[in-house]
């Protein structure tokens, strides 16, 4: 976790987006259900990930009981306790009527997952003390001992969510310290208190004797006379609980945002101030350079800033090296005027100093060679710097032109909605080829940022081969500079006054060249300063385009779409894979047959996709297929198999991974899915049955519109 300004540490919550459900596998991951050694190198294969499988023992769970166990010991998966705690509520999602199986769109969200995590040498002092604990992921962390803060925080964490939420509706606290920042990952139920339906009953009760109490039917066949000696009453209805997230969070985005805001101070009064954990900052209030450091910049720029950095740091410390050995020599100068007064009785001595002199120089000139070379390397033109922008301007321009001038067209007087109906489809054909249009110039900009990546790069590398040839030629040098050294060894007796004059004025000529130097290293540190500067200039102007776009509505609904299709795309791909493993558990634990049935082929083929598509792996080749394939198997839960089924069915599975058929088609509707854009359908591989939603809706064509 970055720390805020001031270097102040500070706790975080982020809270995830609502969910109506989730799967098997999404919740084995904060439960580490089933991981092993190959799981952490697989989940590793991401770069933004920092899985250390020899600090898996450190993870441990709060339970329903408020005590601290190792990290998985509920026998029971996330995903069937939250089934259960709904279950309990008797929470009944809206189902879709074209699919029995599937859940509506419009369904109430039931589940809100959270993490909660602060400053990272706050967190990791509690959890490893003074410990060497290696982040980088190099050595092993076997031998690292987990301490009582962390528990103690986790302990107060889980106390202050069950005040705010009902330790009944918390199905899951897991601490995890085998990634780079101890955290806690909450599962929460959002379940709030509500009057049942109906009216409210009405009692009549004697005013004399409270014990007799009637109904209004009953009270209705009483005389005149004797009705006034009862007192009408209303009994209130009974309160019930129901999953609810509108009650619990807000009912807009803006009771949201105040229920956020107040977790946020109620955290802090509660748990973080005990820990040294200071509020977290509202994002909308940070100064703006703070402000651009929460999000995310590319991998290019990053590097660049972090070159330019690094040379800054470099001249520095050079400099600093020159300024004390130019104080060393200015003292040593003085002491040379000083030997010239005793030259004579001092003769032996001064042979003796000056050899040591010599050497010293001989030295310091092959230092401030060095600095000379490791200047050069480092001198980076500015135009290498420069940062493609993204041109989107016209784009934009262009399309809002079209759509005025749609929109400019007169009302006809009749067929008035026919009119409409084209208006609408003009635009959204209009916005359609804006996206296309974004998505090549945000490509084309990506390419120019990895040729500017690469070509630091090799920059870099040809300056250090540079550098390490100049040292070969500066040995070479140095060793004839010592014979001729031995040979001036021979003439020092015949030095007098002269030569020491001589000597000292050579030694003012080398302090003034060195302040020359030294002068040119702190205007190249400066040079460095203002190309960091420029480009976070540019930095703040992309990202003010970029919110310029988004304030468009169109464009901000398309964005809006594609981000949740997206997540709907993973939550596909998650389902698939799911589906596979169980029809693969299934045949191998209970068919007798030596092939897979039409169904079990269908899910197996989708799920070896699903997996080669969220590895990163080409679904076409044969080799990367069958990798996805032994990867899939790997995953399957075996306890129900013997080893001879075990091995028949992977031997199945792979052959049936031979004999699959990817269509280029398929392929790129998964392409296009994956970037948020468009429908899916198998279109062959495996399955003639058309997809759907993860969520058991029909899939939406075009852009969700």
């Amino acid at each position: 976790m970055s720390k805020s300004r001031n270097n102040i540490p500070r706790a975080a919550i982020h809270v995830g987006a609502p969910a109506k459900s989730f799967s098997a596998a999404e919740g084995y991951e904060p439960e580490r259900r089933g991981w092993n050694e190959k799981t952490y190198q697989l989940k590793n294969q991401d770069t933004n990930n920092h899985y250390d499988f020899s600090r898996k023992h450190l993870n441990f769970e709060i339970n329903s009981r408020g005590e601290i166990v190792p990290l998985g010991s509920n026998p029971v998966p996330l995903h069937e306790r939250l089934q259960k705690r709904l279950d309990e509520l008797e929470f009944k999602p809206y189902m879709d009527k074209n699919n029995p199986l599937g859940i509506s769109d419009n369904s109430p969200n039931c589940t809100v997952g959270i993490v909660v995590s602060g400053d990272h040498d706050v967190l990791t002092r509690l959890a490893f003390g003074d410990q060497d604990v290696d982040f980088t992921l190099q050595k092993s962390n076997a031998h690292v001992v987990l301490k009582q803060g962390i528990k103690d925080w986790a302990m107060d964490t889980y106390h202050w969510a069950c005040d705010r939420w009902g330790a009944e509706n918390i199905i899951g606290f897991d601490v995890h310290l085998d990634e780079t920042t101890p955290h806690i990952q909450i599962q929460t139920i959002p379940v709030a208190k509500t009057k049942s339906r109906g009216r409210a009953s009405i009692k009549y009760v004697h005013k004399d004797d409270k014990s007799k109490v009637l109904s209004h039917k009953e009270w209705k066949k009483l005389p005149e006379e004797t009705r006034s000696n009862f007192v009408r009453t209303e009994v209130e209805r009974r309160e019930k609980e129901c999953v609810s997230y509108a009650r619990v969070w807000g009912e807009d985005k803006y009771a949201v945002g105040k229920t956020y805001y107040q977790m946020h101070t109620d955290y802090y009064n509660k748990v973080g101030h005990k820990y040294g954990l200071e509020r977290g900052d509202d994002i909308a209030m940070l100064p703006g350079e703070e402000r651009r450091e929460r999000f995310h910049k590319n991998k290019a720029v990053l590097e660049a800033e972090r070159q330019a950095k690094d040379a800054i740091a470099r001249n520095q410390m050079e400099n600093e090296r020159l300024e004390g050995q130019k104080e060393k020599m200015a003292g040593e100068v003085q002491d040379m005027k000083k030997q010239k007064e005793c030259l004579e009785k001092q003769n032996d001595k001064l042979e003796g100093e000056i050899h040591y002199k010599e050497q010293h120089k001989e030295k310091l000139e092959g230092n401030i060679s060095q600095l000379e070379d490791y200047a050069a390397a480092l001198d980076i033109k500015e135009e290498d710097l420069i940062v493609p922008t993204l041109k989107t301007n016209p784009l934009v321009k262009n399309a809002w032109d079209a759509i005025k001038t749609e929109l400019e067209k007169p009302i006809p007087a009749f067929g008035q909605k026919e009119w409409r109906e084209e208006r609408r489809k003009a635009i959204k054909g209009i916005l359609t080829n804006l996206q296309t249009a974004l998505m090549q110039a945000k490509e084309v900009q990506k390419q120019d940022i990895l040729k500017l990546g690469k070509a630091l790069y090799n920059k870099a590398m040809q300056n250090v081969r540079a550098i390490i040839e100049q040292n070969k030629q500066l040995q070479k040098e140095n060793d004839r500079l010592t014979e001729e050294n031995d040979v001036l060894k021979k003439r020092i007796a015949s030095i007098d006054e002269n030569a020491i004059i001589r000597l000292r004025d050579k030694k003012d000529a080398e302090i003034k060249e060195l302040q020359e130097r030294l002068g040119k290293a702190e205007s190249e540190a400066v040079h460095s300063d203002n190309v960091v500067s420029r480009e976070r200039q540019r930095a703040d102007k992309a990202e003010s385009q970029i919110k310029g776009m988004l304030a468009i509505p169109e464009i901000k609904e398309i964005w809006e779409t594609i981000q949740q299709n997206k997540c709907n795309f993973i939550r596909q791909l998650n389902q698939w894979i799911d589906n596979a493993l169980k029809a693969i558990a299934h045949f191998a634990a209970y068919e007798k047959n030596v092939h897979f049935s039409e169904q079990q082929s269908s899910a197996i083929s989708m799920g070896i996709i699903a997996k080669a598509f969220k590895s990163g792996l080409d679904v076409t080749d044969d080799t990367a297929r069958l990798q996805a394939t032994q990867n899939l198997l790997d995953e399957v839960d075996w306890s129900e198999t013997s080893s001879y089924k075990q091995d028949l069915t992977r031997h199945w599975t792979e052959m049936f991974c031979q004999d699959m058929t990817i269509s280029q088609t398929m392929m790129e509707a998964l392409t296009l899915a994956a970037g948020g854009r468009g429908g899916i359908s198998t279109a062959g591989g495996g399955s003639s049955s058309e997809l759907t939603n993860w969520d058991g809706t029909k899939k939406k064509t075009g852009w969700g519109m």
